[in-house]
């Protein structure tokens, strides 16, 4: 009863991030990427670009896919889209390989990805934003004559905290520290992967108006991973 349980909800879970993704825009097909600021950031009619990247060090996979361990590197160029105050658009272009111990360690593949991130809540005074993350991504690379793909799910709620509040002047930084609760479904060639669905997420950003934006996460629990990212608006 147990596992028919879990496995009801993750295929929920999943079933759910993808349909949101797809009702935004045209969907992907769809590895481990870093959350991010669980708000809407960009402003309504701007753009942000930049790169990011991805090391997941360890995640655990059930035995549907033999068990194991699973790693991937990736590098993405990363697009932001305001659509207004309260929704961005994200797309996600670059490279990445999988390797599964035992037995894969592929060659580096195309990697991509697509989401959305939503502002529930605005409190001003205490300069806190709510909000969550729905995302995709994905990882295609040949081991020897076969094509792996590595997948992954997002659905993320959380809090940042932006410490210099609205007042703060162009080209002057200040430190955003955010963090959350994350569902998180994997999908390796097609088959259901994930030990753990469920994790936790914690990272800063160093931001200012009109200026290049720095940040870092680490993703917990259900995953170990660091990210590394810069940012641009335009």
């Amino acid at each position: 009863m147990k596992t028919a349980l879990k496995h009801a909800t993750c295929g929920f879970g999943r079933t759910l991030v993808t349909a949101l993704v797809a009702g935004a825009f045209t969907a992907v097909t769809a590895q481990a990427a870093p959350i991010g600021i669980p708000a809407a950031t960009t402003g309504a009619g701007k753009t942000m670009i930049g790169g990011e990247v991805n090391i997941l060090l360890d995640r655990d996979l059930t035995a549907g896919v033999g068990g194991g361990e699973a790693e991937s590197l990736q590098a993405f160029a990363k697009g932001s889209i305001g659509v207004d105050d309260r929704l961005d658009l994200e797309f996600r272009f670059g490279l990445g390989d999988v390797a599964i111990d035992p037995g894969l360690d592929s060659d580096i593949g195309p990697a991509f990805g697509a989401g959305f991130k939503v502002t529930w809540a605005t409190l001003p005074d205490a300069n806190l934003k709510i909000g969550s993350v729905f995302q995709t991504t994905q990882v295609r690379a040949d081991d020897g004559p076969n094509r792996v793909s590595l997948t992954e799910y997002d659905a993320a709620i959380g809090a940042a905290i932006d410490m210099g509040g609205s007042k703060r002047q162009r080209g002057q930084y200040t430190l955003i520290p955010y963090f959350g609760l994350a569902w998180s479904g994997m999908d390796i060639s097609g088959f259901t992967a994930e030990d753990d669905g469920f994790g936790l997420f914690l990272g800063a950003a160093a931001n200012a108006p009109g200026s290049i934006s720095f940040g870092g996460e680490l993703r917990l629990v259900d995953q170990i991973a660091i990210s590394l990212n810069v940012g641009m608006p335009f």
